[in-house]
């Protein structure tokens, strides 16, 4: 016996051929002609500008080719010794020696311009952000910072185009070893650009018998991409997951035969890794006027599905009420608590938007934006729970009076 469609559709798209899904790279785009073709063959129609695709500009940081560092020679391994922090860092190549500076020595301006500087102990009232913009100031060519000892450096995609110094994130043990190094000579190559892509939503549509009322099941597909010639980034949890746990749920539907009183729209969003943007473009430009959208982001990390966040930081509005009695009824316990996921986007336009997801827990806690977040450490059954519990709360909607579009 294959592997059963979630299975497939999992493996899919954390496999090496997505390439950790990274916005803008053809990873990503294999990984939405793949769900195209899924949402096809589940009979929905497609509901983009160009067949299942919406084209939506996504700027981000991405590295684009290998990032190197080495010290008197010494080659350090990206990601577990030092990472790039995109949202203070410009890409660039350096090579200058180093000068390892500890909170209050006296150095003055002249012997830093031009030089990498090493902060080895980051002060309890540390502030990265004046700091990096006072080394750009002076001058300094790199600025590299003690930042702890995890297994992995998280990977982030936001940056901009006005930082001015390569920054980077260094190990507590490489950084202690460091700190007699002064004078040692540093190579950096950090391939870092940072602009717009075009990118795709990949929306399909199953009509209703009331075509003026649309409810959307949403997840971004996106992640944070493969490390070019470094490691890998599968990005199972976040989110493969509700990905494939909403096409499970519209299997299950569409598998009914039934028309439900409104309109379904499924959306897999592009994006939402550096700043919400698949879903802030679906939310200004929506192929029907939406009633209301339930996101998934993040689920299948724990064995069993004892909790779920809401979206919302307490009851009162009527979509997170009738999804919480509904969590309620089937046991599961409600997190009122707000995101960072693509319903704050849909919020934000005035739309009900429910933010589903469980909390990241260990092992996968630690993994998070990591290679450590693989298919392997996800519960299958969680993922299958979720799908029949999103299929209950589109019937608790089919069954209820929902508002018309706003």
């Amino acid at each position: 016996m294959g592997p059963t469609p979630l299975m497939r559709n999992l493996e899919h798209l954390t496999g090496p051929e997505a390439a950790g899904r990274l916005s803008g790279t053809g990873g990503a785009r294999l990984a939405a002609d793949y769900l195209a073709r899924e949402l096809s063959a589940l009979g929905l129609a497609p509901a983009g500008d160009e067949g299942y695709f919406q084209r939506v500009e996504v700027p981000a940081a991405r590295v684009t080719g290998q990032v190197k560092l080495s010290i008197g020679g010494v080659a350090y391994r990206h990601r577990a010794d030092f990472a790039e922090m995109t949202h203070l860092s410009s890409g660039g190549s350096v090579q200058s020696d180093l000068i390892v500076v500890r909170d209050g020595d006296p150095v003055g301006e002249e012997e830093l311009r031009g030089k990498v500087v090493l902060i080895p102990n980051r002060p309890a009232d540390f502030d990265i952000t004046a700091t990096v913009a006072a080394a750009s100031d002076l001058q300094v060519a790199a600025l590299l910072i003690e930042w702890g000892e995890p297994k992995w450096f998280h990977k982030t995609l936001f940056g901009s185009a006005q930082n001015r110094i390569p920054v980077l994130r260094i190990n507590q043990n490489l950084a202690n070893s460091l700190a007699t190094a002064s004078g040692a000579p540093v190579d950096i190559d950090l391939p870092l650009a940072m602009g717009s892509l075009a990118c795709q939503n990949v929306i399909g549509l199953w009509p209703g018998a009331d075509t003026t009322r649309t409810v959307a099941l949403t997840a971004h597909y996106d992640h944070v991409g493969d490390d070019p010639g470094g490691e890998r980034f599968p990005g199972a949890a976040d989110n493969a997951s509700g990905v494939v746990t909403i096409l499970e749920a519209v299997r299950g539907l569409v598998s009914r035969n039934e028309r439900l009183p409104f309109n379904l729209l499924v959306g897999f969003l592009t994006g939402e890794e550096s700043g919400l943007w698949g879903a802030k473009h679906l939310a200004a430009h929506t192929p029907v006027p939406l009633t209301s959208v339930i996101n998934l982001d993040g689920i299948g990390m724990e064995p069993s599905l004892r909790s779920m966040r809401l979206g919302y930081t307490e009851p009162g509005h009527w979509l997170a009420d009738l999804a919480a009695d509904l969590l309620e009824h089937q046991g599961i316990d409600v997190q009122w608590q707000g995101g960072h996921d693509d319903s704050v986007a849909f919020q934000a336009a005035g739309l009900p938007a429910l933010g589903l997801g469980q909390m990241l827990t260990e092992p996968l806690g630690g993994g998070f934006h990591s290679p450590d977040d693989t298919s392997d450490l996800l519960h299958v059954p969680v993922l299958e729970q979720g799908a029949e519990t999103l299929v209950s709360l589109i019937h608790q909607l089919a069954n209820r009076q929902v508002p018309t579009a706003v």
